[in-house]
């Protein structure tokens, strides 16, 4: 028994040490650390995080109150050329009014050469400053004097007087990271909620400690919020300490059919709940999706902007005049909101500082503007309109109660069906019809008394692709004929927002690329514009080489250059589900006219292949008639999102229809 707790000991005491050895000093690297080829946990990785320390904690100024301060160390091993771009790096900083977060930085690039480590040292002109809105910056840099086997390392500062605020703790890169050590230090003034990475989660440890802060009285403004000061000096305050530290973090793969690779990577948030300054009134904040829609709802950039109408009432008038059905006014008030304002492709929940009439009157505006203008004279012409917020697929996934949550709006119609939703930003929408950057799981719709209910984004038709193909081969392996493609809802969407504005040389061009080459000879496109009809595409083309020639026989894929070459899903399990955007389906009718002097040897056998509880199918079927060949092939996801524990049966489905489709038709000479 005394042997077994001296061996337990030890391992932790060996534990401990190996914890307390990754503890790297800034500017000190290791020969070891500059000629290492390769991560040996991860040998196909192109560089890795050797170290990352990140350190949030608070500071008390007696000139301005309260700030954040996080810090930020790091240190990267680039392998190779195709590391490279993981030595720029772009720090976001908030801006209001005089109230900016302040960022300093010192970073170095290390080399070996001729045994001595070489140091190069990142100067202020290799910082730029990048406006991407109205209250965010970005302070950019890239490394210097890169090289394959570089090590680099910044280390950074940001102080932020919006200490209600606590930066995501990022965990996982799409490099691996050998060591990560986490601290966050939160005075008791200050209570947060945190919310640990699903995914791949990260240990946290929650501890308690004294520090003392010097504190006078004062009072200060930032943005809405007035910060109470006491007149205590030399303070010595709790504080909640949350640490992490992990080993050997795999590299965040990309997978397809992701909705965003970067909201399921290992992170640690916290949301702030409540301020109890001493001797001061607590502020507390949104604690619930209602908290959080009556506060929007009752900004000046929101639900004020939503009873301003003398702007449009003219208008307003005269694009419903003579319609009589709820049907007629949407479709006519909707076409004339995108056509009158054209998106400046900005994302905002809110208006710009102007409001709704000035992007009415200059006739361009964010998205709150447009669809803000929208819902406002869908409700002036009498029909039930409310704003609905979206978390756009980049943006993320809101899972716990915040304004930050959104970054969108859209329109939506209530009726006895259900929600019509509507967004006039894009020219090619319909009712029902978003596109794909707001397909995100839930949406938000927004009452006028504030409160709220949970809305599906997911449209409720199918995207839908039908192609059928009607060609004569040859007996060299040439293909001609005919092609007739039709595109419904997201499809169609997608389609005249791609091609729409292309030339007919460059639309050609595009198509013969994505098409494995045909060599296309006509072309007509129908319903370009008119978008509640499918967008139609007839193509004559030519083209050879599709089959093989062995000896005296034909080999030809029944899909012909349509054939699906490669499963999508390669990896062995998948931790993130599988997000199509929408239902959908593809169906494929081929028609093959036999060369003359030949006849059908062998073909594929038929397959149907079905999902679990009718999440989608496949079905491929060959028939011979006279002297052509007829397939008919349709996939089928019934689905948007297909949860991750069918990720194997899906990719077996996959693998199955491809590996049916790869199988030849065989044709050799004599009369069918």
């Amino acid at each position: 028994m005394k042997k077994t707790i001296a061996i337990l000991i030890i391992l932790v005491v060996l534990v401990n040490k190996n914890i307390s050895a990754q503890k790297i000093k800034f500017g000190k690297v290791t020969n070891k650390e500059l000629e290492e080829k390769f991560y040996p946990q991860d040998t196909s990785a192109n560089a890795v995080v050797l170290y990352k320390k990140r350190y949030t904690h608070y500071e008390y100024n007696q000139s301005t109150g309260w700030n954040i301060i996080t810090e930020v160390h790091e240190r990267i091993k680039l392998y190779n050329k195709d590391g490279f771009d993981n030595a720029t790096r772009k720090v976001r900083l908030f801006t209001r009014g005089s109230e900016n977060e302040i960022f300093s930085v010192k970073a170095y690039t290390y080399n070996l050469e001729k045994g001595k480590t070489v140091k190069t040292k990142l100067n202020k002109n290799g910082i730029f400053n990048e406006e991407i809105s109205k209250n965010w910056n970005s302070k950019n840099f890239t490394m210097p004097n890169l090289k394959n086997g570089s090590i680099i390392e910044w280390k950074y500062k940001i102080t932020s007087p919006y200490y209600s605020s606590i930066n995501s703790v990022i965990c996982q890169y799409k490099i691996p990271i050998k060591f990560l050590d986490i601290k966050i230090q939160i005075p008791e003034f200050f209570e947060f909620k945190y919310l640990p990475s699903r995914y791949y989660p990260i240990s946290v440890k929650e501890s308690k400690t004294q520090k003392n802060y010097s504190i006078v009285s004062k009072s200060r403004t930032v943005g809405t919020i007035v910060e109470s000061k006491t007149d205590f000096d030399n303070v010595s305050i709790k504080e909640l300490i949350y640490t992490a530290t992990s080993s050997n973090i795999p590299a965040l793969i990309e997978e397809p059919y992701v909705n965003n690779i970067y909201n399921y990577r290992a992170k640690i948030e916290f949301e702030i709940a409540v301020y109890r300054p001493t001797n001061g009134i607590p502020k507390y904040y949104n604690t619930s999706w209602q908290d959080v829609t009556k506060t929007i709802y009752e900004s000046q950039y929101f639900g004020e902007q939503l009873i301003k109408k003398s702007h449009f009432k003219d208008d307003l008038e005269n694009v419903t005049n003579g319609l009589n059905t709820p049907q007629e006014k949407m479709n006519a008030i909707f076409n004339f909101v995108k056509n009158k304002i054209k998106w400046n492709e900005e994302y905002n929940k809110y208006v710009s500082i102007a409001g709704i009439k000035k992007a009415y009157k200059q006739g361009v505006g964010n998205v709150a503007e447009i669809n803000l203008t929208l819902v406002a004279m869908l409700r002036e012409a009498g029909l039930k309109a409310n704003p609905i917020l979206v978390s756009t697929r980049r943006h993320g996934i809101p899972l716990f109660p915040t304004k930050d949550g959104y970054n969108y709006v859209i329109a939506g119609v209530e009726n006895a069906s259900g929600v019509i939703l509507l967004d006039a930003t894009e020219k090619y929408s319909t009712p029902n019809v978003l596109p794909l950057r707001v397909l995100n799981w839930e949406g938000r719709l927004i009452r006028k008394q504030g409160t709220s209910t949970t809305i599906s984004l997911y449209p409720k038709k199918y995207n839908a692709k039908n192609t059928k193909l009607s060609v004569k081969l040859n007996s060299e392996g040439t293909i001609t004929g005919l092609m007739n493609t039709s595109y419904s809802n997201l499809n169609a969407l997608q389609y005249r927002d791609e091609y729409n504005s292309l030339s007919e040389d460059d639309l050609i061009s595009k198509l013969e690329t994505e098409n494995n080459g045909i060599e296309i000879e006509k072309i007509r496109i129908n319903n370009k514009t008119k978008i509640s009809k499918p967008i139609t595409e007839y193509i004559q083309f030519t083209r050879e080489n599709q089959a093989d020639i062995i000896g005296d026989k034909i080999y030809i894929s029944p899909l012909l250059f349509l054939t699906t070459n490669e499963n999508p899903f390669k990896l062995k399990e998948r931790l993130y589900p599988i997000d199509y955007g929408s239902a959908w389906k593809n169906d494929y009718k081929i028609s093959i006219q036999i060369p003359e002097g030949f006849k059908v040897e062998s073909k594929p056998e038929d397959i149907s292949l079905m999902l679990p509880n009718n999440m989608g199918s496949y079905i491929l079927k060959t028939k011979i008639e006279n002297n052509k060949i007829n397939v008919t092939s349709q996939t089928k996801i019934n689905i948007a999102i297909i949860g991750s524990n069918h990720y194997k049966v899906l990719k077996e489905l996959y693998k199955q229809a491809i590996d049916r489709q790869l199988e030849k038709i065989v044709l050799v000479q004599g009369q069918p």
